[in-house]
């Protein structure tokens, strides 16, 4: 936060859209060994060592076809490592994407600021009450002519509790004792 109290957020995803690869396992005396296919990601590698254990551990349920075992078991952690190389979440691999998820959901409810979780300030909860009550108006109030353009208001606001008062006249009650005041006049119609 700035000193004149405003939010500034930095955003260095483009520095890290590069992913991490391993395209070879060091050897001995200079030597490394090239992974065929690669260079992987540390997903695609995840994705193929994890792929091989279960199908190694699961063998009982899927195998027993010779040839066809060998097959699954060496094409189904190629076929996740190339799934990954092209699946992409917003620009990120899925990991990444499962992991700011993951984040998110463990994460404090309303963020974090300045590296502490936020907590939203309470909203200040007041009993209000606000009582209407018919004003003792002359009945000249509420039945005036139509010349006269000022008119008090026929009820106002008051802290008093009501208590067997006559019932507030809304703005269309007002209307309407005027007309029924004013007869069968036919200027008031137009």
């Amino acid at each position: 936060m700035s000193d004149d109290g405003e939010l500034i957020g930095r955003c260095y995803t483009k520095a890290r859209r590069t992913p991490l690869v391993v395209g070879s396992v060091p050897g001995g005396a200079g030597r490394s060994l090239r992974l065929p296919g690669g260079p992987y990601t540390l997903t695609q590698l995840a994705a193929i060592v994890i792929s091989f254990v279960v199908l190694i551990l699961t063998r009982s349920l899927w195998g027993g076809h010779g040839l066809v075992d060998i097959v699954v078991l060496l094409g189904t952690p190629v076929g996740a490592a190339f799934a990954l190389r092209h699946l992409h979440i917003d620009g990120r691999n899925p990991a990444a994407a499962a992991a700011s998820v993951a984040v998110m959901l463990a994460g404090p409810r309303w963020g974090v600021l300045r590296g502490r979780p936020y907590k939203p300030a309470r909203p200040a909860h007041g009993d209000t009450l606000i009582t209407l009550t018919a004003v003792d108006a002359p009945p000249a109030v509420l039945s005036a002519t139509p010349g006269n353009a000022k008119q008090p208001r026929p009820a106002v606001a008051s802290p008093a509790p009501r208590t067997g008062a006559a019932p507030v006249a809304s703005g269309v009650q007002v209307l309407l004792a005027r007309r029924a005041a004013a007869g069968n006049r036919t200027d008031l119609e137009n």
